[in-house]
């Protein structure tokens, strides 16, 4: 009898992007083991990305607390694409593509943000916050259109 309880990581992935969940679930796992990374780096000095990361088995050893950062992004990562549609290319493109010149700079020092994908992990009252209620609607509309398009 298996007793192993999935990755729910890997899970997140496949409700996102069933056919091809590699990709954002390694991407995902990244970002959470560099955010973990940057709060307890003697965490993670010895871990391996490909075996202990991947596997799933780093995140299992974490306490409570960084655990929730990974539930945290996890949970974002799923509201965001359930909003916005998905397509790989949100892992690449560039926060230019939809976000406008106002958010840049809060995106990126703030939230480490440089990509598409990257706004997954701030939540969606930090753009009305940012850009105010009319702008933060726009970019909404500007990353469904970007969804449909690159799909």
């Amino acid at each position: 009898m298996n007793t192993s309880i999935p990755d729910p990581i890997r899970q997140a992935a496949i409700l996102v992007s069933p056919e091809t969940p590699e990709a954002l679930e390694k991407r995902i796992k990244h970002d959470i083991f560099a955010s973990i990374s940057r709060i307890k780096p003697e965490i993670a000095a010895n871990a391996d990305f490909d075996v202990d990361v991947m596997s799933g088995a780093f995140f299992e050893q974490l306490s409570p607390p960084l655990q929730g950062i990974a539930i945290a992004r996890t949970e974002g990562v799923l509201a965001f694409y359930n909003r916005v549609g998905w397509s790989t290319a949100f892992l690449e493109a560039p926060l230019e593509t939809c976000v406008p010149d106002t958010g840049l700079a809060p995106l990126r020092e703030r939230f480490h943000a440089q990509t598409l994908h990257d706004l997954a992990y701030v939540h969606p009252k930090h753009f009305e916050k940012m850009l105010g209620k009319a702008e933060a609607a726009s970019l909404w509309e500007s990353l469904k259109r970007f969804a449909s398009q690159a799909s």
